[in-house]
């Protein structure tokens, strides 16, 4: 993150979140293909391989083409929760399994076919946020969820 401030408030809503549950963040290079769509291919090879290896495209796909219920991708056009309901949404995510993933993709956006391979698609909001707002919105809102299911006070 280029914005000193937004990644000391990442970092600090990060070590406040790594209380609860185990924290890794996983930053991939934006593609470098001057083609918007190859572009966008290419960052979904990445993000697939971080993900556990789903292939997109033509290669053979595993689960029916979809990653685990438990990858979500931030999406303009998701669902949106309210501080409570992602509250819960995070519960249900814990009982599926160990891992959530949760997808923010580049600038340039993300690949139409890894984009349907994500079973689950969240808004942060309704306005337009830059990459490094929305993760630091994205890691506030999970702390204080997190705050909300055990009863702390910084949800009131």
């Amino acid at each position: 993150m280029k914005n000193t401030a937004l990644r000391a408030l990442v970092s600090d809503f990060g070590d406040r979140v790594s209380h609860f549950a185990p924290l890794d963040i996983v930053e991939l290079r934006d593609g470098k293909a001057a083609d918007p769509v190859a572009r966008l291919a290419e960052e979904a090879k990445s993000i697939a391989a971080a993900l556990g290896g789903l292939k997109t495209g033509n290669g053979s796909k595993q689960n029916g083409g979809k990653f685990s219920p438990n990858t979500v991708l931030l999406d303009e056009r998701g669902e949106t929760l309210d501080t409570a309901g992602f509250s819960r949404f995070l519960e249900r995510a814990a009982h599926k399994g160990p891992v959530l993933d949760i997808v923010l993709g580049s600038s340039h956006g993300i690949d139409p076919e890894l984009k349907k391979a994500i079973p689950t698609h969240l808004r942060l909001s309704a306005m337009t946020l830059t990459h490094e707002w929305a993760r630091a919105l994205l890691f506030e809102q999970v702390y204080r969820a997190y705050c909300l299911q055990k009863g702390f006070p910084y949800h009131h």
